[in-house]
Protein backbone atom coordinates (compact mmCIF):
# COMPACT_ATOMS: atom_id res chain seq x y z
CA UNK A 1 0.00 0.00 0.00
CA UNK A 2 0.96 3.62 -0.41
CA UNK A 3 2.37 5.42 2.78
CA UNK A 4 -0.79 7.16 4.32
CA UNK A 5 -2.05 6.46 8.20
CA UNK A 6 -4.56 4.42 8.53
CA UNK A 7 -6.82 7.76 9.47
CA UNK A 8 -6.04 8.88 5.79
CA UNK A 9 -6.71 5.56 4.20
CA UNK A 10 -10.18 4.84 5.69
CA UNK A 11 -11.19 8.43 4.92
CA UNK A 12 -9.67 7.63 0.88
CA UNK A 13 -11.24 4.21 0.89
CA UNK A 14 -15.32 5.99 2.08
CA UNK A 15 -14.46 8.42 -0.64
CA UNK A 16 -13.68 5.83 -3.43
CA UNK A 17 -16.92 4.24 -2.35
CA UNK A 18 -18.86 7.14 -2.26
CA UNK A 19 -17.39 7.58 -6.10
CA UNK A 20 -18.00 3.77 -7.04
CA UNK A 21 -21.54 5.14 -6.20
CA UNK A 22 -22.11 8.09 -7.62
CA UNK A 23 -19.79 8.87 -10.63
CA UNK A 24 -21.71 8.55 -13.83
CA UNK A 25 -20.58 5.05 -15.35
CA UNK A 26 -19.62 5.46 -18.57
CA UNK A 27 -16.00 4.17 -19.59
CA UNK A 28 -15.28 6.45 -22.95
CA UNK A 29 -16.77 9.79 -23.46
CA UNK A 30 -18.33 9.77 -26.93
CA UNK A 31 -16.04 12.40 -28.20
CA UNK A 32 -14.41 11.95 -31.44
CA UNK A 33 -16.58 9.00 -32.37
CA UNK A 34 -14.89 7.22 -29.22
CA UNK A 35 -18.02 4.52 -28.42
CA UNK A 36 -19.63 5.38 -25.16
CA UNK A 37 -20.07 2.49 -23.01
CA UNK A 38 -23.16 2.28 -20.51
CA UNK A 39 -22.32 0.13 -17.26
CA UNK A 40 -26.21 -1.36 -16.12
CA UNK A 41 -27.18 -2.28 -12.33
CA UNK A 42 -23.91 -1.48 -10.81
CA UNK A 43 -23.48 -2.99 -7.37
CA UNK A 44 -22.93 -0.20 -4.98
CA UNK A 45 -19.35 -0.75 -3.39
CA UNK A 46 -19.48 0.60 0.61
CA UNK A 47 -16.03 1.23 2.13
CA UNK A 48 -15.81 -1.95 4.33
CA UNK A 49 -15.51 -3.35 0.96
CA UNK A 50 -13.08 -1.23 -0.40
CA UNK A 51 -11.00 -1.67 2.43
CA UNK A 52 -10.89 -5.25 2.33
CA UNK A 53 -10.31 -5.40 -1.42
CA UNK A 54 -7.21 -3.12 -1.06
CA UNK A 55 -5.86 -4.96 2.17
CA UNK A 56 -5.30 -7.83 -0.17
CA UNK A 57 -3.22 -5.41 -2.85
CA UNK A 58 0.08 -6.29 -2.38
CA UNK A 59 0.94 -3.39 -4.70
CA UNK A 60 -0.92 0.18 -3.89
CA UNK A 61 -4.55 0.72 -4.55
CA UNK A 62 -5.01 4.42 -5.50
CA UNK A 63 -8.44 6.37 -4.97
CA UNK A 64 -9.42 10.41 -5.67
CA UNK A 65 -8.03 11.55 -1.87
CA UNK A 66 -4.43 10.34 -2.23
CA UNK A 67 -1.99 12.66 -3.34
CA UNK A 68 -0.86 11.19 -5.52
CA UNK A 69 -4.10 10.62 -7.57
CA UNK A 70 -4.04 13.38 -10.29
CA UNK A 71 -0.70 12.44 -11.15
CA UNK A 72 -1.46 8.68 -11.82
CA UNK A 73 -4.65 9.36 -13.98
CA UNK A 74 -3.11 11.08 -16.32
CA UNK A 75 -2.12 9.65 -19.52
CA UNK A 76 0.28 10.53 -22.22
CA UNK A 77 -2.81 11.99 -24.36
CA UNK A 78 -3.82 15.00 -22.30
CA UNK A 79 -7.08 15.12 -24.50
CA UNK A 80 -8.40 12.73 -21.47
CA UNK A 81 -9.38 14.06 -18.51
CA UNK A 82 -11.21 10.69 -16.76
CA UNK A 83 -11.64 10.53 -13.09
CA UNK A 84 -11.49 6.65 -12.28
CA UNK A 85 -13.04 5.58 -8.76
CA UNK A 86 -9.41 2.92 -8.07
CA UNK A 87 -6.03 2.75 -10.04
CA UNK A 88 -4.67 -0.56 -8.69
CA UNK A 89 -0.94 -0.65 -9.23
CA UNK A 90 -0.48 -4.04 -9.38
CA UNK A 91 2.73 -5.51 -8.10
CA UNK A 92 2.24 -9.06 -9.73
CA UNK A 93 -0.69 -11.62 -11.03
CA UNK A 94 -2.24 -11.78 -7.98
CA UNK A 95 -3.13 -8.23 -7.29
CA UNK A 96 -4.27 -7.91 -11.39
CA UNK A 97 -6.60 -11.34 -10.35
CA UNK A 98 -7.96 -9.19 -7.57
CA UNK A 99 -8.69 -6.43 -9.60
CA UNK A 100 -10.30 -8.17 -12.42
CA UNK A 101 -12.64 -9.88 -10.03
CA UNK A 102 -13.78 -6.74 -7.89
CA UNK A 103 -14.38 -5.21 -11.46
CA UNK A 104 -16.69 -7.77 -12.55
CA UNK A 105 -18.13 -8.48 -9.14
CA UNK A 106 -19.25 -4.95 -8.70
CA UNK A 107 -20.05 -4.18 -12.65
CA UNK A 108 -17.71 -1.23 -13.06
CA UNK A 109 -15.72 -0.22 -15.92
CA UNK A 110 -12.19 -2.16 -16.13
CA UNK A 111 -9.25 -0.14 -17.84
CA UNK A 112 -5.83 -1.71 -18.21
CA UNK A 113 -2.83 0.46 -18.67
CA UNK A 114 0.17 0.36 -19.46
CA UNK A 115 2.90 3.00 -20.58
CA UNK A 116 -0.61 5.14 -20.95
CA UNK A 117 0.26 5.85 -24.62
CA UNK A 118 -2.98 4.43 -26.16
CA UNK A 119 -4.19 7.15 -28.66
CA UNK A 120 -8.02 7.18 -27.32
CA UNK A 121 -6.74 7.29 -23.91
CA UNK A 122 -7.85 3.98 -23.09
CA UNK A 123 -5.55 3.52 -19.96
CA UNK A 124 -8.25 5.42 -17.88
CA UNK A 125 -11.61 5.20 -17.25
CA UNK A 126 -14.53 7.08 -15.55
CA UNK A 127 -15.57 6.26 -12.03
CA UNK A 128 -14.27 2.68 -12.65
CA UNK A 129 -11.30 0.64 -11.81
CA UNK A 130 -7.86 1.02 -13.18
CA UNK A 131 -5.17 -1.96 -13.63
CA UNK A 132 -2.03 -0.48 -13.73
CA UNK A 133 0.91 -2.12 -14.53
CA UNK A 134 3.62 0.31 -14.24
CA UNK A 135 5.15 -0.80 -11.31
CA UNK A 136 5.88 -4.27 -13.02
CA UNK A 137 8.70 -3.40 -15.17
CA UNK A 138 11.17 -6.08 -14.86
CA UNK A 139 13.37 -7.53 -17.50
CA UNK A 140 15.52 -10.25 -17.76
CA UNK A 141 18.38 -11.00 -20.74
CA UNK A 142 18.79 -14.65 -21.23
CA UNK A 143 22.20 -14.12 -23.26
CA UNK A 144 22.79 -17.49 -24.63
CA UNK A 145 19.49 -18.30 -26.12
CA UNK A 146 18.85 -14.41 -27.03
CA UNK A 147 15.91 -13.83 -25.37
CA UNK A 148 14.40 -11.50 -23.26
CA UNK A 149 11.57 -11.70 -20.37
CA UNK A 150 9.75 -8.61 -19.75
CA UNK A 151 6.76 -8.06 -17.10
CA UNK A 152 4.18 -6.36 -18.67
CA UNK A 153 4.23 -2.78 -16.85
CA UNK A 154 7.66 -2.46 -19.65
CA UNK A 155 8.43 0.67 -21.29
CA UNK A 156 10.23 0.64 -24.49
CA UNK A 157 13.12 2.25 -22.57
CA UNK A 158 13.35 -0.70 -19.83
CA UNK A 159 13.41 -3.32 -23.07
CA UNK A 160 16.35 -1.57 -24.72
CA UNK A 161 18.38 -0.73 -21.74
CA UNK A 162 18.81 -4.17 -20.19
CA UNK A 163 18.84 -6.12 -23.67
CA UNK A 164 21.82 -3.22 -25.18
CA UNK A 165 23.60 -4.10 -22.05
CA UNK A 166 24.71 -7.32 -23.94
CA UNK A 167 24.80 -5.89 -27.59
CA UNK A 168 20.98 -7.26 -28.45
CA UNK A 169 17.66 -6.04 -29.26
CA UNK A 170 14.41 -6.77 -30.58
CA UNK A 171 11.88 -4.16 -32.28
CA UNK A 172 10.45 -2.14 -30.28
CA UNK A 173 8.27 1.38 -30.61
CA UNK A 174 10.25 4.55 -31.53
CA UNK A 175 9.38 6.41 -27.95
CA UNK A 176 11.17 5.40 -24.83
CA UNK A 177 8.09 5.84 -22.46
CA UNK A 178 5.48 3.38 -24.44
CA UNK A 179 4.43 -0.14 -22.86
CA UNK A 180 6.13 -2.54 -24.36
CA UNK A 181 2.74 -4.86 -24.01
CA UNK A 182 0.24 -2.52 -25.56
CA UNK A 183 2.89 -1.82 -28.44
CA UNK A 184 3.27 -5.45 -28.92
CA UNK A 185 -0.22 -6.76 -28.78
CA UNK A 186 -1.42 -4.00 -31.81
CA UNK A 187 1.59 -5.24 -33.90
CA UNK A 188 4.34 -3.42 -32.72
CA UNK A 189 6.34 -0.89 -35.62
CA UNK A 190 9.72 -0.10 -35.03
CA UNK A 191 12.92 0.83 -36.90
CA UNK A 192 14.26 -3.09 -36.56
CA UNK A 193 11.16 -4.44 -38.11
CA UNK A 194 12.28 -4.40 -41.67
CA UNK A 195 15.42 -6.07 -40.88
CA UNK A 196 13.26 -8.25 -37.76
CA UNK A 197 9.88 -7.47 -38.28
CA UNK A 198 7.25 -6.67 -35.87
CA UNK A 199 7.45 -6.53 -32.11
CA UNK A 200 4.42 -8.99 -32.19
CA UNK A 201 6.66 -11.33 -34.79
CA UNK A 202 9.52 -11.34 -32.24
CA UNK A 203 6.69 -12.61 -29.28
CA UNK A 204 7.89 -16.07 -28.41
CA UNK A 205 5.29 -16.36 -25.81
CA UNK A 206 3.49 -14.20 -23.28
CA UNK A 207 1.91 -15.41 -19.76
CA UNK A 208 -2.09 -14.17 -19.52
CA UNK A 209 -4.63 -13.80 -16.74
CA UNK A 210 -8.25 -14.22 -18.55
CA UNK A 211 -11.27 -12.51 -17.07
CA UNK A 212 -12.30 -15.43 -14.87
CA UNK A 213 -8.95 -15.70 -13.76
CA UNK A 214 -7.06 -18.41 -15.19
CA UNK A 215 -3.11 -17.63 -15.92
CA UNK A 216 -2.55 -19.34 -19.27
CA UNK A 217 0.13 -19.06 -21.58
CA UNK A 218 0.14 -18.13 -25.20
CA UNK A 219 2.48 -19.66 -27.67
CA UNK A 220 2.88 -21.47 -30.74
CA UNK A 221 2.25 -24.87 -28.81
CA UNK A 222 0.41 -23.75 -25.69
CA UNK A 223 -3.34 -22.42 -26.94
CA UNK A 224 -1.94 -21.41 -30.51
CA UNK A 225 -5.02 -19.65 -30.94
CA UNK A 226 -4.89 -17.16 -28.08
CA UNK A 227 -0.90 -16.73 -28.94
CA UNK A 228 -2.20 -15.95 -32.80
CA UNK A 229 -4.68 -13.34 -31.49
CA UNK A 230 -2.48 -11.35 -29.04
CA UNK A 231 -0.03 -10.97 -31.77
CA UNK A 232 -2.04 -7.77 -33.60
CA UNK A 233 -5.74 -7.83 -31.77
CA UNK A 234 -4.87 -6.23 -28.93
CA UNK A 235 -5.58 -6.69 -25.03
CA UNK A 236 -9.23 -8.47 -25.89
CA UNK A 237 -8.37 -11.41 -24.43
CA UNK A 238 -6.73 -11.05 -21.53
CA UNK A 239 -4.35 -8.93 -19.06
CA UNK A 240 -0.54 -9.68 -20.09
CA UNK A 241 1.82 -10.44 -17.15
CA UNK A 242 4.87 -10.97 -19.16
CA UNK A 243 5.94 -11.29 -22.44
CA UNK A 244 8.72 -13.25 -24.01
CA UNK A 245 10.87 -11.76 -26.87
CA UNK A 246 13.28 -13.08 -29.63
CA UNK A 247 16.68 -10.73 -29.65
CA UNK A 248 18.87 -10.19 -32.49
CA UNK A 249 22.61 -8.49 -32.16
CA UNK A 250 22.45 -4.75 -32.22
CA UNK A 251 24.78 -2.45 -31.38
CA UNK A 252 26.12 0.80 -33.53
CA UNK A 253 23.80 1.88 -35.60
CA UNK A 254 23.81 4.59 -38.70
CA UNK A 255 21.16 7.17 -38.00
CA UNK A 256 19.87 10.59 -37.67
CA UNK A 257 17.57 13.20 -39.86
CA UNK A 258 17.53 15.08 -43.26
CA UNK A 259 15.67 18.23 -43.15
CA UNK A 260 15.11 19.78 -46.15
CA UNK A 261 14.33 23.73 -47.11
CA UNK A 262 10.23 24.59 -47.19
CA UNK A 263 8.74 23.15 -49.77
CA UNK A 264 9.47 20.56 -52.93
CA UNK A 265 7.23 18.46 -50.78
CA UNK A 266 5.85 16.85 -54.01
CA UNK A 267 9.59 16.23 -54.92
CA UNK A 268 10.94 15.00 -51.80
CA UNK A 269 8.06 12.34 -51.17
CA UNK A 270 8.32 11.32 -54.66
CA UNK A 271 12.44 10.25 -53.79
CA UNK A 272 11.03 9.08 -50.37
CA UNK A 273 8.58 6.51 -52.24
CA UNK A 274 11.74 5.52 -54.72
CA UNK A 275 14.38 5.34 -52.16
CA UNK A 276 12.36 2.84 -50.34
CA UNK A 277 11.01 0.64 -52.86
CA UNK A 278 15.08 -0.13 -53.47
CA UNK A 279 16.40 0.06 -50.01
CA UNK A 280 17.47 -3.07 -48.19
CA UNK A 281 15.95 -4.86 -45.30
CA UNK A 282 19.14 -2.87 -43.09
CA UNK A 283 17.20 0.21 -43.98
CA UNK A 284 14.54 1.91 -42.64
CA UNK A 285 13.26 5.46 -43.37
CA UNK A 286 10.49 7.32 -42.14
CA UNK A 287 9.37 10.85 -43.60
CA UNK A 288 7.75 13.61 -41.89
CA UNK A 289 5.66 16.34 -43.13
CA UNK A 290 5.29 19.67 -40.75
CA UNK A 291 4.18 23.15 -41.06
CA UNK A 292 6.16 26.01 -40.39
CA UNK A 293 6.41 29.50 -40.60
CA UNK A 294 8.32 29.61 -44.02
CA UNK A 295 6.22 26.52 -45.36
CA UNK A 296 5.54 22.83 -45.04
CA UNK A 297 9.25 21.49 -44.40
CA UNK A 298 10.04 17.80 -45.18
CA UNK A 299 12.36 15.93 -42.53
CA UNK A 300 13.33 11.85 -43.55
CA UNK A 301 14.88 9.91 -40.51
CA UNK A 302 17.23 7.12 -41.54
CA UNK A 303 18.43 4.29 -39.76
CA UNK A 304 21.10 1.43 -41.19
CA UNK A 305 21.74 -1.42 -39.13
CA UNK A 306 24.32 -2.20 -41.21
CA UNK A 307 27.74 -1.60 -41.81
CA UNK A 308 28.15 1.97 -41.85
CA UNK A 309 30.33 2.76 -44.85
CA UNK A 310 27.24 0.69 -46.71
CA UNK A 311 24.72 2.62 -45.56
CA UNK A 312 26.40 6.35 -46.09
CA UNK A 313 26.64 5.07 -50.08
CA UNK A 314 23.11 4.26 -49.74
CA UNK A 315 22.00 7.65 -48.48
CA UNK A 316 23.84 9.18 -51.51
CA UNK A 317 20.71 9.81 -52.98
CA UNK A 318 19.17 11.37 -50.19
CA UNK A 319 21.83 13.52 -49.45
CA UNK A 320 21.96 15.22 -53.41
CA UNK A 321 18.58 16.13 -52.88
CA UNK A 322 20.42 19.04 -50.59
CA UNK A 323 19.30 18.90 -47.29
CA UNK A 324 19.45 22.12 -45.00
CA UNK A 325 20.23 20.10 -42.00
CA UNK A 326 22.34 16.51 -42.00
CA UNK A 327 22.46 15.22 -38.51
CA UNK A 328 23.00 11.39 -39.65
CA UNK A 329 26.23 9.63 -37.94
CA UNK A 330 26.70 6.28 -35.60
CA UNK A 331 25.29 6.19 -32.36
CA UNK A 332 24.69 3.40 -30.69
CA UNK A 333 21.26 1.93 -30.82
CA UNK A 334 20.01 2.83 -27.04
CA UNK A 335 21.01 6.44 -28.22
CA UNK A 336 18.80 6.37 -31.46
CA UNK A 337 16.08 4.72 -29.74
CA UNK A 338 16.27 7.51 -27.00
CA UNK A 339 16.19 10.68 -29.16
CA UNK A 340 13.66 9.61 -32.15
CA UNK A 341 10.49 10.73 -30.52
CA UNK A 342 11.22 14.40 -29.71
CA UNK A 343 7.18 14.68 -28.37
CA UNK A 344 6.04 15.07 -24.60
CA UNK A 345 2.48 14.72 -23.04
CA UNK A 346 0.01 16.71 -24.80
CA UNK A 347 -3.42 16.95 -26.15
CA UNK A 348 -3.77 15.41 -29.72
CA UNK A 349 -5.83 14.06 -31.76
CA UNK A 350 -4.81 11.30 -34.43
CA UNK A 351 -5.59 9.13 -37.17
CA UNK A 352 -4.25 6.21 -39.25
CA UNK A 353 -4.58 5.35 -42.66
CA UNK A 354 -2.35 2.25 -44.83
CA UNK A 355 -1.67 3.25 -48.07
CA UNK A 356 -0.42 0.10 -50.43
CA UNK A 357 1.30 3.19 -52.48
CA UNK A 358 2.04 6.83 -52.49
CA UNK A 359 0.45 7.65 -55.55
CA UNK A 360 0.84 10.85 -57.28
CA UNK A 361 -2.23 11.81 -56.25
CA UNK A 362 -1.95 10.83 -52.87
CA UNK A 363 0.74 12.96 -52.79
CA UNK A 364 -0.64 15.86 -54.01
CA UNK A 365 -4.07 15.62 -51.14
CA UNK A 366 -1.12 15.55 -48.38
CA UNK A 367 0.75 18.55 -50.30
CA UNK A 368 -2.60 20.98 -50.34
CA UNK A 369 -3.26 20.02 -46.83
CA UNK A 370 0.18 20.69 -45.52
CA UNK A 371 0.41 24.11 -47.25
CA UNK A 372 -2.83 25.12 -45.02
CA UNK A 373 -2.10 23.01 -41.88
CA UNK A 374 -2.77 24.78 -38.85
CA UNK A 375 0.29 24.85 -35.98
CA UNK A 376 1.48 21.76 -34.43
CA UNK A 377 0.10 19.53 -37.02
CA UNK A 378 2.25 16.84 -38.93
CA UNK A 379 2.15 13.64 -41.45
CA UNK A 380 4.13 11.13 -39.59
CA UNK A 381 5.04 8.40 -43.32
CA UNK A 382 6.29 4.74 -41.95
CA UNK A 383 7.68 2.75 -44.86
CA UNK A 384 6.10 -0.78 -44.54
CA UNK A 385 9.23 -2.92 -46.36
CA UNK A 386 11.44 -6.14 -46.04
CA UNK A 387 10.92 -8.41 -43.52
CA UNK A 388 7.69 -7.01 -41.32
CA UNK A 389 5.92 -7.73 -44.96
CA UNK A 390 7.37 -10.99 -45.86
CA UNK A 391 5.16 -12.33 -43.00
CA UNK A 392 1.25 -13.64 -44.33
CA UNK A 393 -1.47 -11.49 -43.60
CA UNK A 394 -3.36 -14.06 -41.98
CA UNK A 395 -0.39 -15.80 -40.36
CA UNK A 396 -1.18 -13.35 -36.87
CA UNK A 397 -4.06 -10.84 -36.29
CA UNK A 398 -1.64 -8.09 -37.26
CA UNK A 399 -2.56 -7.60 -40.99
CA UNK A 400 -0.20 -4.79 -42.46
CA UNK A 401 2.04 -7.29 -44.45
CA UNK A 402 2.00 -5.66 -47.80
CA UNK A 403 4.93 -2.97 -48.84
CA UNK A 404 3.48 0.24 -48.34
CA UNK A 405 2.84 3.42 -46.43
CA UNK A 406 0.92 3.77 -42.83
CA UNK A 407 0.18 7.54 -42.60
CA UNK A 408 -0.07 8.67 -38.97
CA UNK A 409 -2.20 12.39 -39.07
CA UNK A 410 -1.82 13.95 -35.92
CA UNK A 411 -2.25 17.33 -34.47
CA UNK A 412 -1.66 18.87 -31.10
CA UNK A 413 -3.46 21.81 -29.05
CA UNK A 414 -1.62 23.91 -26.46
CA UNK A 415 -5.54 25.47 -25.44
CA UNK A 416 -9.15 24.62 -26.06
CA UNK A 417 -9.21 27.52 -28.65
CA UNK A 418 -6.61 25.49 -30.65
CA UNK A 419 -8.97 21.96 -30.93
CA UNK A 420 -11.23 22.53 -33.31
CA UNK A 421 -9.28 23.81 -36.51
CA UNK A 422 -6.60 20.92 -35.47
CA UNK A 423 -9.37 18.16 -35.41
CA UNK A 424 -11.28 18.86 -38.43
CA UNK A 425 -7.54 19.36 -40.43
CA UNK A 426 -7.17 15.85 -39.17
CA UNK A 427 -10.35 14.40 -39.96
CA UNK A 428 -10.43 16.74 -43.73
CA UNK A 429 -6.84 14.85 -44.19
CA UNK A 430 -7.81 11.44 -43.27
CA UNK A 431 -11.03 11.56 -45.41
CA UNK A 432 -9.33 12.79 -48.72
CA UNK A 433 -6.86 10.17 -48.36
CA UNK A 434 -9.24 7.22 -47.58
CA UNK A 435 -9.73 6.62 -51.61
CA UNK A 436 -6.25 5.62 -51.54
CA UNK A 437 -6.32 3.38 -48.35
CA UNK A 438 -7.02 0.04 -47.23
CA UNK A 439 -7.04 -0.73 -43.83
CA UNK A 440 -5.24 0.49 -40.83
CA UNK A 441 -2.93 0.15 -37.91
CA UNK A 442 -4.76 -0.28 -34.75
CA UNK A 443 -1.92 1.28 -32.34
CA UNK A 444 -1.92 4.80 -33.98
CA UNK A 445 -6.37 5.42 -33.60
CA UNK A 446 -7.18 8.22 -31.47
CA UNK A 447 -11.32 7.33 -32.48
CA UNK A 448 -13.11 3.74 -32.12
CA UNK A 449 -15.92 2.75 -33.91
CA UNK A 450 -16.81 -1.16 -34.97
CA UNK A 451 -15.85 -0.02 -38.82
CA UNK A 452 -12.54 1.35 -37.94
CA UNK A 453 -12.01 -1.55 -35.83
CA UNK A 454 -13.01 -3.89 -38.85
CA UNK A 455 -10.94 -2.36 -41.21
CA UNK A 456 -7.91 -2.66 -38.87
CA UNK A 457 -8.22 -6.28 -38.84
CA UNK A 458 -9.85 -6.82 -42.61
CA UNK A 459 -10.12 -10.54 -43.41
CA UNK A 460 -8.69 -11.68 -39.88
CA UNK A 461 -11.84 -10.10 -38.27
CA UNK A 462 -13.84 -12.99 -38.40
CA UNK A 463 -11.81 -15.18 -36.84
CA UNK A 464 -10.59 -12.96 -33.96
CA UNK A 465 -14.50 -12.68 -32.77
CA UNK A 466 -14.82 -16.20 -32.20
CA UNK A 467 -11.61 -15.94 -29.89
CA UNK A 468 -13.12 -12.96 -28.14
CA UNK A 469 -16.42 -15.13 -27.16
CA UNK A 470 -14.00 -17.98 -26.14
CA UNK A 471 -11.74 -16.28 -24.11
CA UNK A 472 -13.76 -13.05 -22.90
CA UNK A 473 -17.53 -13.94 -23.70
CA UNK A 474 -18.95 -11.21 -21.95
CA UNK A 475 -17.09 -8.21 -23.30
CA UNK A 476 -15.57 -7.41 -19.91
CA UNK A 477 -11.89 -6.39 -21.58
CA UNK A 478 -13.97 -3.57 -23.88
CA UNK A 479 -12.30 -0.25 -23.36
CA UNK A 480 -10.19 -0.47 -26.11
CA UNK A 481 -10.21 -1.18 -29.76
CA UNK A 482 -12.94 -3.47 -29.26
CA UNK A 483 -13.79 -6.48 -30.74
CA UNK A 484 -17.08 -7.62 -29.87
CA UNK A 485 -17.59 -11.28 -29.02
CA UNK A 486 -20.91 -11.35 -31.64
Amino acid sequence: MAQTTRRQFIRQTTLAAAALRGAPLTALTPEWGVAEIAEQNAAPVDAKTMRKFASAITGSVITPAAPEYESARQVFNRAFDRRPALIVQCAGASDIARALEFAQRHNLPLAVRGGGHSRAGFGVCDGGVVIDLSRMNQVKVDVSKRVARADAGSLVRDMDQATQRFGLATTMGGCPTVGIAGLTLGGGEGLLMSKYGAACDNLISAQLLTVDGRQVEASQTSNPDLFWAIRGGGGNFGVVTALEYQLHPITDVLAGTLTYPPGRIPELLQAFVKFVATAPDEMNVVGEVLPTAEGPRFHMFCCYCGDPQQGTELLKPLRALKPQQDNIRVASYLETQATINPYAPAAHFQTDLFLPQLTADAIATITTAANNAPPNTRVFIVALSGAVTRVGASETAFPLRQPGFELDIMGRWLDPYGKTSVVEWVRSLRDKLQPFAHGVYVNQLGDTSEDLVRAAYGSNYARLVEIKKKYDPKNVLRINQNIQPG
